[in-house]
């Protein structure tokens, strides 16, 4: 990790750079040092085989006059036999272009195909051409015996290897040189780099620690000019920051202990309204006994349970809410409770009509969650969905699916659909638009699935139903 962030660094960039620069420059100078130190070879190549041919025409004049084979092949085996010797083919020719003597250095050179030379049409001096398959020079130039004119042609074929091997000791010095020039140019841009940015690198770690929450930390000041100033910048921002942030702590304590009172408020009103409500046939019944001493008839009774059991409901479910159970996590099978759900109110949907559209995806990756909570949350929204219906013979689809690292369920029904208004309210305490609800259902829903660390989603709209999605995080999930 210390390495990568070491290769990323700016210092790093900038040293690779000037290094690139110097090895680019010292790459482009060798290359013109090495055309140069080639044609300079070439030139001295040519020249020294310019002379060796020169030389040897002479020395044919007299025993080509004479027909001297023996003669013409001792001197041109002669010319050849040193080791240093540049010649390594050799052939003397008639005035009509017949091969007269013919002499290799060794046998690779002995199939060397002669140029096409204008024999008919000599020019003087001697006639220089690269041979297209060898390193080779073929040296051609008429043998001319003073009035006689020219009585034959001599052809030379000069190596290259002696030059070759020359580049090729200069090309492996100029990239050793190269190498050398590109690692001290690396070291060199390094240390300079370093040494130039060095109160940027100083600043660069003012800002990561404030970046990872220290703030009001405040760094050397160094350097000259702009990043000078830029230091001191930081330090002022950074000790600014320090008081906004512990400004804003303050601001926010006070905001946090303001919303638990009113949002205590807020529950006391609730439950005080919701448990008036069940209290008020209660204290009736009560004051019929104690001013008309009229004892309770089983029908006054039944009532009188009906609403206790209702109050106990509104503290059971506040309760629930205010001080939930720990509960403990594992790996739940999001279509098992699903299933469990559908067996348990299947008697209700058949009872009302309902057609159910169950479309549960295969193999679902678990996620981390309580299966008794979940089973509570997913079974007060199919009760939702299934009297959202009621008596309209309606349709219930179920779906679950993974997707982008998500497990998703979708509830959807063709009820009566949720206003605008309400929807806005949907999650609100003691907010029902039901004649016996108590407005803490979808709260509690709501609170398991925030507990579970994942979202809910409703679409809905008066008369077209209603869609419930909730999503649950699952890293085995698929990517979508």
């Amino acid at each position: 990790m210390k390495l990568r962030k070491f290769f990323d660094g700016i210092a790093f960039r900038i040293s690779l750079s000037i290094a690139a620069v110097v090895a680019a420059s010292t790459i482009a100078v060798g290359w013109l040092i090495l055309q140069e130190e080639r044609k300079t070879l070439e030139a001295e190549l040519q020249g020294k085989g310019t002379y060796l041919a020169e030389l040897m025409s002479h020395q044919v004049v007299e025993p080509l006059l004479y027909e001297e084979r023996y003669a013409i092949l001792s001197l041109l085996q002669g010319a050849m036999k040193s080791a240093q010797s540049l010649i390594v083919n050799a052939e003397v020719y008639d005035k009509k272009g017949e091969v007269i003597v013919s002499v290799y250095k060794d046998k690779k050179y002995s199939r060397i195909i002669r140029p096409q030379y204008a024999f008919d049409h000599p020019a003087p001096g001697v006639y220089i051409q690269e041979d297209n398959s060898l390193p080779l020079y073929h040296m051609s130039m008429p043998v001319n015996a003073g009035n006689l004119g020219t009585i034959g042609f001599l052809r030379l074929c000069i190596t290259k290897e002696y030059l070759l091997s020359t580049l090729k000791d200069v090309k492996k010095k100029l990239f050793l040189f190269s190498t050398a020039v590109t690692f001290i140019g690396i070291i060199l841009g390094l240390s300079m780099a370093r040494k130039v940015l060095q109160p940027v690198l100083i600043l660069s770690k003012g800002v990561s620690l404030v970046g990872e929450g220290e703030v009001g930390v405040e760094v050397p000041v160094v350097g000259h000019g702009e990043i000078k100033d830029l230091s001191k910048s930081f330090n002022r921002m950074s000790v600014k920051l320090k008081d906004l942030i512990d400004k804003i702590k303050s601001a926010q304590e006070h905001m946090v202990r303001t919303e638990k009172l009113y949002a205590l408020g807020e529950f006391s009103a609730g439950i005080a309204h919701e448990i008036k409500n069940p209290l008020t046939p209660i204290m009736m019944l009560v004051n019929k006994v104690k001013r008309h001493k009229k004892s309770l008839t089983d029908e006054d009774i039944d009532i009188i349970e009906k609403e206790i059991k209702r109050i106990d409901k509104i503290v059971r479910e506040f309760l629930a809410f205010a001080r939930p159970e720990k509960t403990e996590k594992t790996n739940v099978d999001v279509n098992e409770v699903l299933e469990d759900i559908i067996t348990i109110t299947m008697p209700k949907m058949e009872q009302s009509a309902i057609h159910l559209v169950k479309n549960l995806g295969p193999s679902l990756p678990p996620i981390k969650g309580n299966h008794d909570a979940l089973k509570q949350a997913f079974l007060n929204l199919i009760l939702n969905a299934i009297q959202a219906m009621d008596g309209w013979s309606g349709r219930l689809s179920i779906k679950s699916e993974a997707k982008d690292r998500c497990v998703s369920v979708s509830i959807t029904d063709t009820g009566s659909g949720i206003s605008p208004e309400n929807l806005k309210r949907i999650f609100d305490p003691f907010f029902t638009t039901k004649a016996e609800g108590t407005g803490m259902g979808l709260m509690l829903v709501h609170s398991i699935i925030s507990d579970h660390s994942g979202k809910i989603d409703i679409d809905s709209a008066p008369g077209k139903g209603t869609t419930v999605k909730v999503e649950f995080p699952s890293p085995l999930a698929g990517e979508g």
